[in-house]
């Protein structure tokens, strides 16, 4: 279910089934998005542009946004993964294989990052852990397998 908030500059939408919680969107910007309040968007809590900036950085996309007829903000800030009719290029896209019972198989070039900051790993096949048994985190060790 989608919910949306909207002004003359700028239209937010919520798909709250989507959200991970990674609090992207609180941890930047308190003065719009604060899940202690009700309606939690506050679309007046900043600028029509640093909205925009926020909700670029929400990696479920649970939170896009347009801008409605008439916006004064300017239309090339508005073109970024969290605009609500972007479109990645999936021809230049790598796969992420979902391995039943088991991990993930990254199939694309990426550099794995973690929680400092620090650069783990860089490549283009990485077997990710999905089970949270790996004495090898974020890698998988193989600890899912039974008997293992």
């Amino acid at each position: 279910m989608e919910k949306e908030y909207r002004n003359n500059d700028i239209i937010i939408y919520w798909y709250p089934q989507d959200c991970s919680h990674a609090g992207k969107c609180w941890q930047t910007l308190p003065s719009v998005f604060d899940m202690e309040k009700r309606p939690w968007v506050n679309i007046s809590g900043s600028s029509p542009e640093v909205i925009i900036k926020t909700i670029d950085k929400c990696p479920s996309r649970a939170l896009q946004y347009s801008l409605p007829q008439g916006s004064a903000v300017d239309p090339k800030l508005a073109q970024g993964p969290g605009a609500k009719d972007y479109k990645a290029d999936l021809d230049k896209a790598g796969k992420i294989r979902v391995i039943r019972d088991g991990p993930l198989l990254v199939e694309v070039p990426v550099q794995i990052i973690d929680t400092d900051g620090a650069i783990v790993g860089e490549g283009d096949r990485f077997v990710l852990c999905r089970c949270g048994k790996t004495k090898n985190p974020p890698f998988c060790d193989g600890s899912h397998i039974p008997g293992k």
